[in-house]
């Protein structure tokens, strides 16, 4: 396929997802999830998830939002927003977190993201829709809500394995906290859960030696982290230490 009808594809996808009632009771629920629904929430220990949906700067690169010029990954300073961004009347970090051209902007990236998270679901993913697992329904915002935090591939080769979190590697569980194999599978199967309220069987832990984000909701006690600053994944921090 060429780049100019992989574009209109995921264009014509986009349209078709977004206008969905699921679409909106998903980005609902990773509003929650991610930031208590705060687009002006901002990591402030390391990393450079931003905005109601979490997105990193790594993220927003890989969507055509910000270049980086240089650098470390992990800081806003080393990037620059792209013409797709200040045509929008975004032209900074503040005005990202802060203006209603910066809130539609997250919006957008977001959807834009969920889009190529869903073309990247393989088909014995998309299958488990419907199932239940060790008392987890299976959905699709569920699956998706994973591969938010995972990556859409990371996702795909959890399911492939049999749901063995080990085949990731040893860096998942230290990036994220997690004291156990066992701690990361509750959080993901509770994270998939949380789309139909379901709980996992084999736990309820929610994983992670991190401290509570107040005001932030979370997975029961503690507020999830995400995995790493680069595509596929969205991000790596230990709190959620600000607003803008």
């Amino acid at each position: 396929m060429s780049r100019f009808h992989h574009i209109r594809y995921l264009g014509i996808a986009l349209a078709l997802w977004a206008g969905t009632a699921l679409a909106s009771d998903y980005a609902d629920l990773i509003r929650t999830q991610e930031s208590g629904g705060n687009y002006g929430a901002l990591n402030t220990q390391g990393g450079t998830a931003a905005g109601a949906y979490q997105i990193t700067a790594g993220t927003l690169a890989s969507l055509g939002y910000v270049n980086h010029i240089g650098g470390s990954y992990g800081s806003w300073s080393n990037y620059e927003w792209t013409s797709l961004a200040t045509g929008q009347g975004v032209t900074s970090l503040s005005g990202f977190l802060t203006s209603p051209a910066g809130h539609a902007l997250q919006d957008q990236a977001f959807d834009t993201l969920t889009t190529l998270n869903l073309s990247a679901l393989s088909t014995q993913t998309l299958g488990l829709v419907g199932q239940t697992i060790n008392d987890v329904t299976f959905t699709e915002s569920g699956l998706l809500t994973a591969a938010h935090f995972l990556g859409a591939g990371a996702l795909n080769d959890w399911v492939a394995s049999g749901f063995d979190p080990t085949v990731f590697p040893q860096s998942y569980l230290d990036a994220n906290g997690f004291s156990s194999y066992a701690e990361l599978q509750s959080h993901l199967m509770n994270r998939i859960g949380a789309a139909s309220d379901t709980m996992y069987a084999g736990g309820t832990g929610t994983g992670g030696s991190f401290a509570q984000t107040t005001g932030f909701p979370g997975f029961g006690a503690k507020r999830p982290i995400l995995i790493r600053e680069t595509p596929p994944f969205q991000g790596e921090r230990t709190s959620l230490g600000g607003t803008q």
